[in-house]
């Protein structure tokens, strides 16, 4: 992977005044914008195929294997899109991902606990749909706390959450499935992680995941990458993946969330967040001008 990969352009400056489909400067835009949660990306990922139903819908129908870097930095390039674009633009890349999802179906080949062989899944299902956004808003937050150390109080967990809702629904979370709280999303949080299977075609994926190179060769990458997902992951999910917290994984784990806590107030904003952040605020104040 280039290193240029990692600084995905944003989209064009769109239409003037434009709020987009996700509240501006809400917690959850604000939390977004930030590069660092770029760090849990691979354990969200780890987390969504620890659903069996996930898993075979990626292991079939995905490409991590031959391309494992370019497939996060895509599903981060529409996650911003999403959140930072102008109407327009947040539909029409929630419409790209829709067109691949739609050809994800079909059943499963073999038998997980709890889940038979043959059981049918398809990614545009609004309880898969709803697991998919949950794992990216539950390590958001988690990494907000302990890597950003910006814990938020009750009333702005209820805030994020909810303004989080117009962005599940470009995806097909359905209301018949929402949470309709952050208590009620918490429950659900629970109540999902203790249902979660790692299969071979999770671990397969997650193996892809975590194989990080960079070009030109940055040493030591992927042994960080693998300390910080089994930071973030639950611990029985993190065992199962064969990621277990040695003394070596929480020392760079620890060590990584001081620098990043210590070094944020310091940054400033075009290097501590992602450039889609300033064009949609370049594009609200030019509505604003008009």
């Amino acid at each position: 992977m280039p290193l240029r990969a990692l600084f995905p352009p944003p989209p064009g400056p769109g239409r003037p005044g434009d709020r987009g489909v996700v509240e501006p400067f809400s917690e959850f835009w604000e939390l977004t914008g930030e590069r660092a949660v770029l760090l849990g990306g691979p354990a969200a990922i780890l987390l969504q195929v620890a659903h069996p139903l996930v898993a075979e819908g990626v292991a079939v129908h995905s490409d991590y294997a031959a391309g494992p870097s370019h497939r996060l930095l895509a599903t981060l390039q529409a996650f911003l899109t999403i959140t930072f674009g102008d109407t327009e633009q947040a539909r029409e890349a929630a419409r790209a991902v829709g067109r691949q999802h739609a050809r994800v179906r079909g059943t499963t080949r073999t038998a997980a606990a709890g889940t038979p062989a043959g059981t049918p899944y398809r990614a545009n299902d609004p309880h898969l749909a709803l697991w998919v956004h949950a794992t990216l808003v539950h390590t958001a937050l988690d990494l907000g706390v302990r890597y950003l150390r910006r814990p938020l109080p009750a009333a702005a967990l209820e805030r994020y959450w909810a303004r989080s809702r117009s962005f599940a629904a470009l995806f097909g979370v359905t209301d018949a499935v929402w949470p309709p709280t952050h208590a009620a999303f918490e429950a659900y949080w629970r109540e999902s992680v203790a249902g979660l299977v790692v299969t071979d075609a999770a671990r397969r994926v997650a193996r892809d995941v975590l194989t990080v190179r960079t070009r030109p060769p940055l040493p030591g990458v992927a042994a960080l990458a693998r300390a910080v997902t089994a930071d973030l992951l639950p611990p029985a999910v993190a065992d199962a993946y064969g990621l277990e917290r040695t003394a070596a994984r929480r020392g760079a784990a620890g060590a990584t969330r001081a620098l990043v806590a210590a070094t944020r107030p310091l940054l400033p904003g075009r290097v501590a967040t992602w450039p889609h952040r300033a064009v949609a605020e370049r594009r609200l104040a030019a509505g604003e001008g008009r």
